[in-house]
C-alpha cells in the first residue's frame, strides 16, 4: 500500500532516548488514526490518512517506543515551503521532549527536499502547542477566522528552516 520513495540525507531513523524515529510503516496507520481521534475534533479517517499518503509530497515520521506511535507528524512539501497536515504526542509520552525531536526531524527531511520554511494552523485554544512553537522560534503570523468545521478559529504559525 504505502511504499514512499524516500532518499537522500535525512540521517532517518534516528534515536531519541527510548524512541524511535522514522517513517511511518503502513501497519501503523490504524494507530495514527486512533490518535487523531485522541487529539482532534475534526480526525483524518484511515481513508485520508491512506489518500494522503499516497500523494508524491506528503511525508509522515512516527516517534515509535516499542512497537507503539508515541508522536507523529504529517507534512507537505511544495517547493520552498512545507506544511504541517498534523502532529501529536500520545499522553503518556508528553513532557518528554517527543515534540522538539519530531519536528527537528521533519525540519530536516523538508529541507532536504527543498523547503525553507515550514508553516501550519494551530487551533486558538491549543495553547500548549502554541507554547512549543513559540518556544522553537515559530511566529503567529496571523488568524483565520472560523477556519476548522466547528467554527474554530487558526492561528497561522511560520518559521523559516
Amino acid at each position: 500500500m504505502y511504499r514512499k520513495k524516500v532518499s537522500g540525507p535525512d540521517h532517518i531513523p534516528l534515536q531519541y532516548k527510548d524512541y524511535t524515529i522514522g517513517w511511518l510503516r503502513p501497519s501503523e496507520i490504524t494507530q495514527l488514526a486512533r490518535l487523531e481521534k485522541d487529539f482532534f475534533p475534526e480526525p483524518l479517517s484511515i481513508g485520508a490518512l491512506a489518500r494522503l499518503l499516497l500523494k508524491p509530497n506528503t511525508y509522515y515520521l512516527t516517534a515509535r517506543k516499542d512497537s507503539r506511535v508515541a508522536a507523529y507528524i504529517g507534512f507537505q512539501v511544495f517547493l520552498a515551503s512545507a506544511h504541517t497536515v498534523s502532529m501529536g504526542v500520545a499522553p503518556g509520552h508528553r513532557r518528554a521532549g517527543l515534540a522538539r525531536a519530531i519536528q527537528e526531524a521533519a525540519n530536516r527531511v523538508a529541507a532536504n527536499r527543498g523547503a525553507r520554511w515550514f508553516t501550519g494552523e494551530v487551533r486558538a485554544s491549543n495553547t500548549a502547542q502554541l507554547d512549543f512553537l513559540r518556544k522553537s522560534g515559530w511566529l503567529e503570523i496571523g488568524v483565520c477566522r472560523r477556519f476548522f468545521k466547528n467554527g474554530e478559529d487558526a492561528v497561522v504559525v511560520w518559521k523559516w528552516l
